[in-house]
């Protein structure tokens, strides 16, 4: 009468894992830098948190960032992870093992972006302002990825409708705080290029280049 059916389940508690582990970095962050964290919003309205720590030695490489570095990781990793299970779940077979492709391929860009923008700098006589384009792009990341997190929380535990309302909108929040940013960036700060159209090209050369090598090497 009745007939036993396979069931099969999968489970994200691992994804549990990794926002505890994002919380408590967080806290650590709080803590120890109670006052650059509390600063670090008012990039929202202002661009006071730059003046405040531009003479932060070293600039990029200290421990706030090197904290917050995975932070951004994970936030970044798990909102393209999120997107593909909403939008593209046959993309992938398992759901850990993609997610921390998607942690390697986002590690690889850094590197990449990194290095690269040392070699053009070095070119263009531009090392001093590539350093401070990338404390600037690294503060703006911070930003994003405190402002974003709790929406991936929401996100993970929501379903339905409501669920790919919540990463479209987490999407076009992040993408939109990022265009801001940017263009505050490049108003104010033209790193030494007084033509636009260079400047275009540098930028051009600096974020998507580093996406060419990525997809040649994870997805190609």
């Amino acid at each position: 009468m009745f007939e036993g059916l396979e069931r099969i389940s999968s489970t994200s508690d691992w994804v549990t894992v990794f926002f505890v582990l994002v919380l408590i970095l967080i806290a650590v962050i709080q803590f120890n830098f109670t006052e650059r964290f509390s600063k670090l919003f008012s990039l929202v309205y202002s661009d006071k948190y730059y003046t405040d720590f531009i003479k932060t030695r070293p600039l990029n490489f200290n421990i706030f960032h090197l904290i917050f570095f995975f932070v951004i990781l994970f936030n970044i990793s798990m909102l393209i992870f999120f997107v593909f299970r909403t939008y593209k779940p046959s993309f992938y077979d398992n759901e850990l093992n993609f997610f921390l492709i998607i942690n390697a391929a986002v590690i690889t860009y850094v590197a990449v972006r990194y290095m690269l923008g040392r070699l053009i700098a070095g070119m263009f006589n531009l090392s001093e302002e590539q350093s401070y384009f990338t404390f600037l792009k690294i503060s703006n990341l911070c930003l994003i990825s405190i402002l974003i997190f709790p929406l991936l929380i929401l996100s993970n535990y929501s379903a339905g409708l409501f669920h790919k309302f919540l990463i479209t909108f987490t999407i076009t929040a992040a993408l939109a705080i990022t265009l801001f940013r940017y263009f505050v960036v490049i108003k104010n700060e033209k790193l030494g290029f007084n033509n636009l159209f260079y400047l275009f090209l540098y930028l051009c050369a600096l974020e998507l280049s580093p996406l060419i090598v990525v997809y040649k090497l994870f997805v190609d």
